[in-house]
Parts: C-alpha cells; structure tokens; sequence
C-alpha cells in the first residue's frame, strides 16, 4: 500500500475505519448516507431524571441522555439532540435547535437555559446495522467499519471482535448480520429513496441558485456562486478577505454547500466535509477542494 506521503506499508490486513471508506469510490456509498444532527445542552438539578439513552420514534426522531458535570454536583447537563436532515440538504440550523428545545421542555420542567448547541454527522445505513467485514470489490484482506447510524459506542466495539476474526480467519456469528457485501430486501424502498435524492443533488450544476452578491457576504460566512460555466465556493475570512474554490467536490463531483453553524462546507451527497479554507476534513473525498483561478481573492 502506498501512502499520500509515498511511503509503502506491507501488512496482511488493513482495516479503513474512518467513518465512511476513503477506499470506496460508490459500492458502500449507495448503501449509506450522511445526516447531520443537531444537540443542545441544558442543566438539570442532579437527580430529576434519571439516568439513561432515550429516544422516541418520531421523524425526525430525538433522543435524551445525561452528562455528569465535573465541578457542580448540584447539576447535570441534559442532553438532547436530534431533528436530523441529509447533510448538506438544509439551511434553517438555528430552527432545528429551537425545535429541540420546544420538544423537551414539556418533557423535562427542571430544564434550565440551554447552555450549549452544536451539530455533528452520522452514517445512516439503509437497515441501520453497521457494515462491518471485508470492503466489497476490494482484496480479501481490506476490512471496513462503517455505518455506525448514531450507534458507535456500541458498534465499535462490535467490530473490534468481529475483525479481529475475521483476519484471524476465526468463525464469528455476527460475521454475515454485519457484511458490508449484504442486500437487505426488506430496505429496498429506502435504498432506492437515498439513491434518488443523491441523483437529484447533481441538478446543483445547472440551477443558477440565489446567492447574496459577494460585496453582501458577512464575515465568516461562505456562499456558492456561479462563475461563468464554474460553480465556485467563496468564503469571507475575520479580516473581509474572499477565498474562493472549486465548489466540486473532489469524491464524485456534488456541488458543495454551507454549514453556517459548524463553518465548513459539506458535500450533499455522500457527506465529505471541508474547513472554511476548502482543506479536507473527512471523506470519502480524499483530496482538499481546489483552487478556483487563483484561489484566494482580494
């Protein structure tokens, strides 16, 4: 194996764990799809809840769990997040955390002013295991983790036992409930769904958008324009500076779109992400998003 640095590695496995495979152009990807999820933080008086993961089975769903606070035994931090949408796919962040507050507050009558709010991404599979096992189409030796739908306490440790199997070439119960090679049929419909909506992400490369005009854009604000036959993400820095980049992202060619909340830019289709600056944050896109004629503008 040949590293980005050109350094060769011999092994007689590797395991990709890095959230979604980086050595996977499409096969896994089809089967997967990135969400971004929202949470706040609010203290409670230590004692009234009690302790516990709880979620409901709305759509979008949330779910609850408790945070011991280090320097206050009089409270806890409850934890509550949800209200999920396809990464890259909305842009009314600061509503999904009104939400979550609105719904628990009726729940949970000790709740004090939220304290903190933040987003993150998860890997949701179409039948909600993880793929865990041999990398399909690849070597026999390439293992994959993937897929943790919001689960990866509980599937990290699961593939810590099944790999470690696997490459021992041990016989393992959960090896075919966890193959990244299986064709779940009772998800097809929702196979099928995800494969459309990233099919409809490509018409970013001929609808115009809307986007303010750059003078307009704030300060630390990013936005996608069209340039020409270009689309090209723009972001304006601290100090007023325009950098701007290829808004195509590097992994099968999505347009790019905006998080105003976490600053970065997110791929709508399979979930790569960026910094502000268009470097590389985690994949399936292996390579940063590229310059845009010159790349940063004055």
């Amino acid at each position: 194996m040949q590293t980005a640095a050109g350094y060769r590695i011999d092994a007689g496995a590797a395991v990709v764990a890095t959230n979604t495979p980086v050595n996977d152009v499409a096969v896994i990807h089809t089967k997967q799809a990135p969400y971004t999820t929202y949470v706040i933080a609010a203290p409670v008086p230590a004692g009234s809840v009690p302790h516990g993961l709880y979620w409901d089975t709305l759509d979008p769903y949330h779910y609850v769990r408790l945070q011991r606070l280090p320097d206050d035994r009089r409270h806890e931090l409850l934890i509550v997040g949800g209200e999920d949408h396809k990464t890259g796919q909305a842009n009314d962040r600061e509503e999904r955390h009104a939400r979550l507050e609105a719904w628990a507050r009726p729940l949970f009558s000790t709740m004090e002013e939220v304290r903190y709010r933040w987003s993150g991404q998860v890997m949701e599979t179409v039948d909600g295991l993880a793929f865990i096992g041999r990398n399909p189409l690849a070597a026999g030796n390439i293992f994959i983790a993937t897929g943790d739908s919001g689960m990866g306490m509980t599937h990290g440790t699961i593939a810590g036992m099944l790999l470690s199997d696997l490459i021992q070439n041990r016989p393992n119960p959960w090896a075919d409930l966890y193959d990244p090679s299986r064709k779940p049929l009772a998800a097809l419909r929702d196979f099928a769904d995800e494969n459309l909506n990233v099919a409809r992400q490509y018409l970013d490369w001929v609808l115009p958008g809307s986007p303010p005009p750059l003078e307009q854009l704030p300060r630390g604000c990013g936005t996608v324009v069209q340039q020409g036959l270009n689309k090209h993400a723009v972001y304006r820095d601290a100090e007023g500076r325009l950098h701007a980049f290829s808004a195509v992202c590097p992994h099968l060619k999505c347009i790019v779109q905006w998080n105003g909340v976490e600053r970065i830019w997110e791929c709508p289709c399979h979930g790569s992400r960026f910094n502000a600056l268009g470097r590389m944050l985690s994949g399936p896109a292996a390579h940063d998003l590229a310059p845009a004629d010159g790349g940063t503008q004055g």
